[in-house]
């Protein structure tokens, strides 16, 4: 048998080929994917055009659940026999849910031990009429938004005070500023049609200013307007404490503003609009409108059911801790699973990936995912579910 002796020198050379060849394969694979989109400035503003696909293709969330409470009569502390409308979580993992048909806002630990319940039904001090919304302020009270109203609480529950909103908003949130914004719904007095916008208020409620407004699809003369699955409608979230995010479903962009209302960034997705189909049509017009409302007596709410020329593009903005973006996407009337779809986009615009889960999230924070799930008889449970995989999942 020959055997080859290699010179000393060549043996170097060959384990230096090898041990850069191993660093050279390390690279390859920890090096981020190439984002294909282009950033331009328009009016002053950064704009950042994604393509279609994300970078980092799609995130599969495993999930795993914690615990769950609601549907039980018997226990009222943990029964919402009308829905719990909204839930939030503060930095220590309580939970506080907007219960809408007790007329209270209910109080829990992390671990799902009822705490407190702050405030109650009524039109007196720290009473509402429709608790819709909880936030939290700078200095962390507690804010609950109700009709026309917001209800200012210290972290423990003691009423402080309440802010008369002198502007018809929905989805209202404040900023660390101080200064409140919301959604203003169409009118049938609008000029040129009606329309909806984002209104500023000053911290004591009072109206400032639109910093957006958008034409929605009904028209001017409509005695009626009806709002079914495929209307456009402007969504409002908050992003963190000094920025807030909105956005009109007939385009796929998505505006940041700061904690002034000033509109910093605009992030947009290239994305191809999807015509409604006639079964769908037919589907929206068998269920009719979720809402409705019409100026005249003889008016009828399916008379007020008018269809954009596309699906629109997205429902609803949520924000996690690290300050993603999850675009709810809208889905088929006709699709009957319980797949949400979600594109997720980093703080500074880019289209990081696309997720799917079998509920729709109310809270995606600290590796944790909330769900309000009602079942067909109309009882509400909330289930916490915990990501496993959470540390994987990149934020740019």
């Amino acid at each position: 048998m020959k055997i080859r002796i290699y010179h000393p020198i060549t043996i170097f050379f060959l384990f230096g080929i090898a041990v850069l060849t191993n660093i050279f394969s390390a690279q390859l694979q920890d090096k981020k994917p190439i984002w294909k989109g282009k950033i331009e400035t328009e009016n002053g503003v950064k704009v950042v055009k994604n393509p279609a696909e994300p970078v980092y293709g799609e995130f599969v969330f495993e999930l795993q659940e914690d615990w769950r409470f609601g549907g039980n009569p018997n226990e009222e502390n943990y029964y919402f026999p009308k829905g719990a409308w909204h839930l939030i979580t503060d930095d220590e993992g309580n939970i506080y849910i907007a219960d809408s048909g007790n007329k209270r806002i209910q109080k829990y630990d992390a671990s799902g031990k009822f705490i407190q319940t702050i405030g109650r039904q009524g039109q007196g001090p720290g009473e509402y009429q429709f608790p819709g919304g909880v936030q939290f302020d700078a200095e962390g009270n507690i804010i609950v938004y109700d009709v026309r109203m917001a209800h200012v609480f210290t972290p423990d529950g003691k009423f402080i005070k309440r802010i008369s909103l002198n502007a018809f908003t929905n989805f209202t949130l404040m900023t660390s500023s101080g200064f409140l914004f919301g959604v203003t719904r169409p009118s049938f007095s609008d000029k040129n049609g009606p329309k909806e916008g984002v209104v500023k208020l000053d911290p004591d409620g009072t109206h400032i200013g639109k910093i957006a407004e958008f034409r929605n699809e009904f028209s001017e003369g409509a005695n009626v307007m009806a709002w079914h699955a495929y209307n456009y409608r402007l969504s409002l979230s908050l992003l963190d404490p000094e920025s807030f995010i909105y956005g009109f479903s007939s385009e796929y962009k998505i505006y940041v503003a700061d904690a002034e209302g000033k509109t910093s960034l605009i992030i947009v997705k290239d994305e191809k609009p999807q015509p409604i189909t006639g079964k769908e049509k037919e589907e929206i017009r068998k269920k009719g409108p979720s809402i409705a409302i019409w100026r005249s007596k003889d008016a009828k709410p399916e008379e007020g059911i008018v269809f954009p020329d596309y699906r629109p593009f997205f429902s609803q903005f949520i924000s996690d801790n690290l300050r993603r973006i999850y675009v709810v996407r809208t889905k088929s009337v006709l699709d009957d699973s319980p797949d949400i779809t979600l594109d997720v986009f980093s703080a500074d615009g880019y289209y990081l990936y696309r997720t799917r889960l079998p509920f729709l999230p109310v809270v995606i924070k600290n590796g944790l995912i909330f769900e309000i799930r009602r079942d067909e008889e109309g009882e509400t449970t909330v289930i916490k579910h915990r990501v496993k995989n959470w540390e994987l999942m990149k934020f740019n």
